[in-house]
């Protein structure tokens, strides 16, 4: 008797490795196919795509100098 994987739960694990094109053919597929027919994981997928970009767009910004002097000053020492 085969266990029941919810696909939804399956394609949340697969989620980053996806985002990174670290799956398999297979893989991709199978998470390519759910997407296609799932809107509530198709909506978490553009979620976490669109974070990614903004992560990147962030991290490639200079942080002013005013800022980064406010950050320091709030360091406790260890």
């Amino acid at each position: 008797m085969s266990e029941y994987v919810d696909p939804c739960e399956e394609c949340e694990e697969v989620m980053q490795p996806y985002l990174d094109r670290a799956l398999d053919d297979i893989e991709r597929a199978k998470a390519e196919a759910h997407l296609a027919d799932c809107g509530y994981c198709r909506k978490r997928y553009r979620f976490e795509e669109s974070l990614r970009v903004f992560v990147r767009q962030v991290c490639a910004e200079e942080m002013p100098p005013e800022l980064k002097q406010k950050l320091a000053a709030l360091r406790t020492p260890l």
